[in-house]
């Protein structure tokens, strides 16, 4: 039965949806063992619009030359062959699959694939370090079906979009528990017909699933890798849900090790160049909220989940006091209480764990132990203020074991910026609020790297037992960035928006009767650089 709908809809779709003719001959041109260069010129020459979103796309930032082209030989020998024929095949798309559309729908879904193509070429090329064409023009065109089930099942498909759109779901299990099959199926099916490369047509039907993926050949499964995190990047873009951004970190950790640095920096390519590709294939897009800002909502969320998360495990605000005498097992059976509800914290961790790993926590709670399900679960507590002494005798103490071990140890300290302004500006119970924040997102941070302790009214210092220089810095600017982000995510509602300074100190070797109060002073000789710099990073030492 499924096979039969499918192979009506891929039929009538050969038969309703052909590619141009120029895009055909380009195709067959290009497929000859010896290109015809001139002959490939005139052909795209015969479609001037054509011929103009190609010099447009060589002379973005999308292609990355260096000097302006301004004519097509010149761009179809700058670009090569198969980046032309693919570009050509996804500006040619039938217009028979876009009219009839209400305009809120064709805009969804070229929003979508816009972000959807730039993402898969941007990853193809700063993580896996591989020409992206292939990546793009299939992130381009592996939704086609979504538009030939719009067409041809029209009001039915649409409202069942709607509903996924607005509350949620994975679309394309939800069409294979449907139809039978999903979307992306459908897609290479289609692209089969018209000719496409056979990689490009394999790459675009395989599934989003992880286990099945990694089954796969090393060349066969880096494109739909791709595939699936550009996936992702789009739905949590056009959707800005939280949980996406956890999918995204949790599938990026496993088939490409995706650090948080490394997502930033391809949101922020992403909000410069998917503007410039709608430009290029003539796309107005809706105005929408900048990917920045919906990534710092993103982070506020999971932050004030780990936030919520903290306080009920520990049964509300007037346990704070006892909360460390509190017995592990107890909280480790409320922690199974929430059963996933609280989404994952997205923060990449290094030092113990495998390189190309990423530990995904439940909010608030970080992981030091799992239940029956897989799940991370550990005790979550609100901090003791500690005096100047009592700091150094954590110092001295873990001082004391990692020489015994004959390992590192290191000291971060850190002070909220600008204190004495913002005390002025906010009124004191506030203030006490934002502290206790910080403390819930710092300690689900470091609960198993290191002791967070707050020194004083606006500084905390956290000691890593057996932690080198690099994973301790890594982690600090983990809990600067972690605060930076929050803090964005609060500004319209307080105000006001908070940073850290930071100061490492690492002592490599632990020496006999080390006067640890050297090992303070070197992390508050860094702390005092980076405030005297504007505050809101990270300074290091080694000492010895």
């Amino acid at each position: 039965m499924t096979s039969s709908i499918l192979d009506q809809l891929v039929n009538r779709s050969r038969q309703l949806y052909t590619l141009p003719a120029v895009a055909m001959q380009v195709v067959e041109l290009t497929s000859q063992p010896t290109i015809d260069a001139t002959a490939l010129k005139e052909c795209i020459e015969n479609d001037p619009a054509l011929s103009t979103k190609i010099l447009r796309v060589v002379n973005s930032s999308l292609f990355g030359l260096s000097r302006q082209v301004t004519d097509l030989n010149q761009a179809v020998a700058l670009m090569g062959t198969k980046p032309l024929k693919l570009l050509v095949l996804g500006f040619s798309l039938p217009k028979e699959l876009l009219t009839g559309l209400e305009a809120d729908v064709l805009q969804r879904y070229w929003r979508r694939t816009v972000i959807k193509a730039v993402a898969a070429r941007e990853l193809a090329e700063t993580l896996w370090r591989i020409p992206g064409d292939d990546a793009f023009i299939a992130g381009l065109l592996q939704d086609l079906g979504v538009l030939v089930l719009i067409q041809d099942l029209g009001e039915t498909y649409l409202a069942f979009l709607e509903r996924i759109y607005q509350g949620g779901g994975d679309l394309l299990a939800l069409e294979t528990g449907t139809l039978g099959f999903d979307h992306a199926v459908l897609s290479a099916r289609l692209l089969e017909h018209w000719g496409l490369p056979a990689s490009i047509v394999r790459d675009v039907g395989r599934p989003f699933n992880v286990e099945m993926l990694d089954g796969l050949s090393e060349q066969e499964l880096v494109v739909p890798r791709i595939l699936h995190m550009a996936d992702l990047v789009a739905e949590f873009l056009t959707r800005e849900r939280t949980s996406l951004l956890n999918e995204l970190m949790d599938v990026g950790g496993r088939y490409k090790g995706v650090s948080i640095d490394e997502l930033e920096a391809l949101i922020a390519s992403l909000e410069r160049k998917v503007p410039q590709l709608a430009d290029v294939l003539s796309l107005k897009l809706p105005n929408e909220t900048a990917y920045s800002t919906i990534l710092s909502r993103a982070y506020a969320q999971l932050c004030d989940a780990a936030e919520s998360a903290s306080l009920d495990l520990l049964g509300g605000p007037h346990l704070e006091t006892d909360a460390e005498d509190c017995e592990f097992g107890d909280l480790l059976q409320r922690a199974q209480a929430l059963q996933g509800e609280i989404g994952d914290v997205a923060e990449s961790r290094i030092g113990r764990h495998a390189p190309n790993q990423l530990v995904r926590k439940d909010a608030g709670v970080a992981a030091s132990d799992h239940n029956s399900d897989g799940k991370y679960f550990a005790p979550a507590r609100t901090l003791r203020q500690v005096s100047a002494p009592s700091l150094l005798g954590s110092v001295e103490a873990a001082v004391k074991a990692c020489r015994q071990a004959r390992r590192a140890v290191s000291l971060a300290l850190l002070e909220l910026d600008h204190s004495e302004s913002v005390a002025m500006r906010i009124d004191p119970a506030q203030v006490h609020r934002t502290m206790d924040r910080l403390q819930s997102m710092m300690h689900a941070i470091v609960v198993d790297d290191g002791k967070l302790m707050q020194v004083d009214d606006y500084r905390f210092a956290v000691v890593f037992e057996g932690c080198d220089r690099q994973p301790a810095v890594e982690l600090t600017r983990q809990l600067v960035r972690c605060a930076r982000q929050w803090s964005v995510g609060q500004a319209e509602t307080h105000g006001h928006t908070l940073s850290l300074s930071a100061g490492v100190a690492t002592l490599t070797m632990p020496p006999k009767n080390f006067p640890c109060q050297e090992l303070i002073d070197a992390a508050e000789r860094c702390l005092h650089g980076v405030q005297l710099s504007g505050g809101d990073s990270v300074k290091s030492i080694d000492i010895y």
